[in-house]
């Protein structure tokens, strides 16, 4: 974990053309095929949330060429040029905010992201290419690990390529209802004697004692779509001053 200090380690590189550029390719597709961003964001197999965070202004971290390359490929135009050879890490000093993660906690997919600040967590240069940012921690579903109100630090997964690990810490994104409801839930990656991978809460209540089990991509026996969104790399607990 990272915590933020001023001075030139966070003055990486200067990659906001790179992002503005990327976010201009993005406005213009939309434009000019006249596609949603949730219907690109299917075509491509990738979250609308990956499209939707490229386009706001303040985005700080310029999107893999991986996921660029899946965008353009899906609708048969050409992806934008970037220079992956960058640090990808800009000077904001704290990362934001940009969800709360909790089992139970099934809410309503709307098109604009609610954001919910900063915390005093500067980004890892280990992932420096890479998206990072906080999530709060919400209800007691890992609390053997990360108590309510804790904020944990994350690295985008499909930006990534991550694939599980054990005993890694991730953050599975469920969705029912067609899509309408999501949830945002941490849990440990545990692969089991036969080679399949098991995501396990870690908690003191009962309520929370069983793994969720995928089937390509979908919950055991359910009709919730489920995809690892990010990889946990440190968590920070404010504390009074």
């Amino acid at each position: 974990m990272q915590v933020a200090q001023t001075g030139e380690n966070l003055q990486q590189c200067k990659p906001m053309t790179t992002a503005a550029a990327i976010r201009s390719w993005l406005q213009e597709t939309l434009t000019e095929t006249g596609l949603t961003v949730k219907q690109w964001a299917k075509r491509a197999g990738v979250a609308e949330s990956t499209i939707h965070r490229a386009l706001k202004e303040d985005y700080q971290y310029v999107t893999s060429s991986r996921t660029l390359s899946r965008l353009a490929s899906a609708i048969g135009v050409a992806a934008p040029e970037t220079n992956s050879s960058e640090p990808q890490m800009v000077g904001a000093e704290f990362l934001p905010i940009r969800y709360e993660v909790g089992a139970g906690n099934w809410q309503e997919i709307s098109d604009s992201q609610v954001f919910y600040g900063s915390g005093t967590v500067a980004p890892d240069p280990a992932y420096a290419s890479f998206p990072q940012w906080l999530e709060r921690v919400s209800g007691d579903s890992m609390d053997r690990e990360y108590r309510d109100g804790e904020l944990i630090h994350v690295v985008d997964a499909l930006a990534l390529g991550y694939a599980p690990q054990h005993g890694d810490h991730v953050v599975l994104v469920r969705r029912r209802n067609n899509g309408a409801e999501m949830e945002r839930t941490v849990k440990e990656v545990v692969r089991t004697q036969s080679g399949t991978f098991e995501f396990w809460p870690r908690s003191s209540n009962p309520r929370w004692q069983e793994p969720v089990r995928l089937v390509d991509g979908v919950e055991e026996d359910q009709s919730i779509e489920i995809e690892v969104a990010a990889l946990v790399i440190g968590s920070y607990r404010p504390r009074r001053r």
